[in-house]
């Protein structure tokens, strides 16, 4: 019998590869003992496809303290993007895996999802959402250890070639972990913005109008996986019309956001996306890429996004400096069941950009 509520877009067929979620972590550890799944030339021949590849390699550095691995699974000029600034070194990837265990040495990750796109020739995109907890026992660049607790959820979009990753985009939810340790944000925003960044974006926002008027939906296909999802962002952030979530959202839905925020139902759905335009609101929002998967529990599809414009007190910033341009590296999962999505995870790290504001 056909699905009576199908994908609102078609997948094209690729192979099949590990799937994360609801399943035993001590399993997705074993090695792989049933062969390559996906061809990826280049790659030890250890991981079966790239999200064991993603897995595998996450837990052995950050898990088992393979510090040094960094350098087989890192490209030695690889370039790492962030709401602080760019590395642009394999040493300062290793300097600052170090200093995070240090401060954090209990630390445990939890695999939610690995989105992914590309292939051997190409390379492979990988978006891979996770849930950290750990407790804070030494000095992090905002102060001396505090003995508290944090849990917290990241994304890291990555692309790999034969076996490296050379180029990283990081969002962490800083904005959770400084208040979950005691420390006021805007105090740390300022400490960040002193110390000031050895390479940092410049940021030069779009204006909301084409010409004299307003912006139009965009021409795009959206029976496939990126036409839609660029139609969502551009709806919903670039014209507002936020009355258009119940298009493509179940009315129960729920939504984990930046911050440690949580929103039940449509209808705080809408006030957590205002109270992100508040801070932003002239933002213009530009998908960056997209790429998904197929889980247990439903397709997931990863999107990368930037929003920027200037900004203004009284949102996820909170009384931050008036007109400072800024830009918010953010990445969204959206899980869809039934043709609706049910369930998102829209992380993005308000620390970062109010630091900005203090610059």
């Amino acid at each position: 019998m056909p699905d009576p509520c199908p994908l609102p877009f078609a997948l094209p067929e690729r192979p099949p590869v590990t799937l994360l979620r609801h399943q035993d972590a001590r399993a997705l550890r074993q090695d792989g003992s049933s062969g390559r799944t996906q061809p990826m030339a280049g790659f030890e021949p250890r991981f079966t496809d790239i999200v064991d590849y993603v897995v595998r390699i996450t837990d052995e550095i950050w898990m088992d303290r393979a510090v040094g691995y960094i350098y087989d699974t890192y490209d030695a000029s690889c370039v790492i993007y962030s709401s602080y600034g760019i590395v642009r070194s394999v040493e300062e990837v290793i300097a600052s895996t170090v200093a995070t265990l240090n401060s954090y040495p209990d630390g445990e990750i939890h695999h939610l999802n690995v989105a992914w796109s590309g292939d051997e020739k190409a390379g492979f995109y990988t978006s891979h959402l996770g849930h950290s907890r750990s407790t804070n026992v030494g000095r992090t660049a905002w102060g001396q250890g505090t003995g508290k607790r944090t849990s917290i959820r990241f994304v890291a979009d990555c692309i790999s070639r034969d076996n490296r990753i050379h180029t990283e985009w990081l969002v962490r939810d800083n904005g959770a972990a400084v208040r979950q340790l005691g420390y006021d944000p805007h105090v740390i925003a300022r400490q960040i913005a002193q110390g000031g960044s050895p390479e940092s974006f410049l940021v030069s926002p779009e204006t909301r109008l084409d010409g004299q008027a307003p912006r139009a939906r965009l021409d795009v296909d959206t029976r496939t996986v990126e036409g839609w999802a660029r139609a969502l962002f551009h709806d919903v952030w670039n014209l507002r019309r936020l009355d258009w979530l119940a298009r493509h959202y179940a009315a129960d839905m729920v939504a984990h956001a930046g911050g440690g925020r949580t929103a039940q139902g449509l209808r705080n759905y809408q006030s957590l996306i205002l109270h992100v335009l508040t801070a932003i609101p002239d933002g213009h929002m530009r998908v960056e890429n997209v790429c998904w998967s197929q889980e247990v529990d439903g397709v997931i599809v990863a999107v990368r996004w930037t929003l920027e414009g200037r900004s203004t007190p009284g949102g996820v910033l909170g009384e931050c400096p008036a007109g400072k341009p800024v830009f918010m590296m953010g990445m969204s999962h959206l899980r869809l069941v039934a043709g609706r999505i049910v369930e998102e995870w829209m992380l993005f790290d308000e620390l970062g950009v109010l630091a900005q504001t203090y610059r």
